[in-house]
């Protein structure tokens, strides 16, 4: 059978739907196999602007994507269809449109399927079932970025769109600590910074802060979103996040400090963290760096329960527990650096796109 006879069979699966903006349109592939999701999928993308094209399999959409007339933005493909995988779908359309970005779908939170997606080129990673402003966010994002960024073909530059991608799944779960992960990349960056930190060692320090969280993907919603205090079996599930997020950077073939600080990163100075129980010096100084950014920001913003409290409130604190859960020596770094600057650091991640 010919492509076009193909084409022809296919027609009835695959749809256009015209946006309403009248200003030049970003052209949109949506693909999965499940129908009442693209119906969603794309009025809440018709709604926003966008104008969208939907097959419900792999195999259309390669079809769909050799469409002379439309030039492609943007595809969104669940991972998990019949057929070929989303996963194999963006090696094959890689070969069509090798500049076309790509957002993954996914109704599993298993660490290897968001590590391949990754390694295939995603840029975006979404957990369904997500809401319709989490699918506009990512659309948004991607978009933007696309426009204002020119790609950068450096290690340190894709380490870094793959640590935000993931970074913004975990925070499109996670509503209660959203934006936490830009935050706490910036104060740890600082302190790095004031304990002579520079190059390699910081970007590895800032991949590991902007990931510190991401074996949270392994950790169940029942669990992740409880509004409830945790009972022990499911504190024993939570507590697995820091050995699954460990492998997962790993995987990802990211430098091995990044590794660390995520896997250490609920350890204590004094021995009584977890997963290891590692105690003073034996825990990485990334992680150590990543403890004290992490509770000053934990301390210092707004939760759903209670208001952030002030800088002093946190250093305050940060103080008494030096020795105790924090290192000394990075204590003494957070108190030489102005409280102006920690607030400027604050108000520069609110205005990031």
């Amino acid at each position: 059978m010919s492509t076009t006879a193909t084409s022809r069979q296919l027609a009835k699966d695959v749809s256009v739907i015209a946006g309403s903006s009248e200003v030049k349109q970003h052209v949109l592939l949506l693909v999965d196999d499940d129908a009442s999701l693209l119906i969603t999928a794309t009025d809440t993308l018709k709604a926003a602007g966008y104008q969208c094209l939907t097959a419900r399999s792999a195999s259309q959409a390669l079809i769909t994507l050799k469409n002379p007339n439309y030039i492609f933005d943007l595809m969104i493909s669940d991972v998990l269809m019949s057929g070929m995988s989303g996963i194999d779908l963006m090696k094959h359309a890689a070969h069509i449109l090798p500049s076309l970005k790509v957002i993954v779908m996914s109704g599993t939170a298993e660490i290897q399927i968001a590590v391949e997606a990754h390694r295939a080129g995603a840029v975006d990673y979404l957990i369904k079932p997500f809401d319709q402003q989490d699918l506009i966010d990512a659309v948004t994002r991607t978009i933007t970025q696309q426009a204002t960024a020119p790609r950068i073909p450096t290690d340190a530059h894709d380490w870094n769109t793959a640590a935000k991608a993931f970074a913004l799944s975990l925070d499109a779960r996670d509503k209660e600590t959203e934006g936490h992960a830009e935050r706490v990349v910036a104060f740890s960056v600082r302190l790095g910074q004031e304990l002579g930190m520079s190059g390699y060692d910081l970007i590895s320090l800032e991949l590991g802060a902007r990931l510190h969280d991401i074996g949270k993907i392994a950790v169940p919603d029942s669990v992740l979103k409880k509004p409830g205090p945790l009972d022990e079996e499911e504190w024993t599930k939570m507590r697995i996040h820091p050995v699954k997020g460990q492998e997962m950077v790993r995987s990802m073939e990211l430098p091995e400090m990044a590794a660390l600080i995520v896997g250490q990163h609920h350890e204590r100075w004094d021995g009584k963290g977890y997963p290891e129980g590692l105690k003073g010096n034996h825990i990485s100084l990334g992680a150590r760096i990543f403890a004290v950014a992490d509770s000053f920001d934990a301390i210092t913003s707004d939760r759903i329960y209670r208001r952030g409290r002030p800088y002093q409130d946190a250093l305050e604190e940060i103080l008494t527990f030096s020795g105790i859960q924090f290192d000394p020596s990075v204590v003494d770094a957070f108190t030489r650096i102005d409280p102006t600057e920690w607030e400027r650091l604050r108000r520069q991640c609110l205005v990031q796109p």
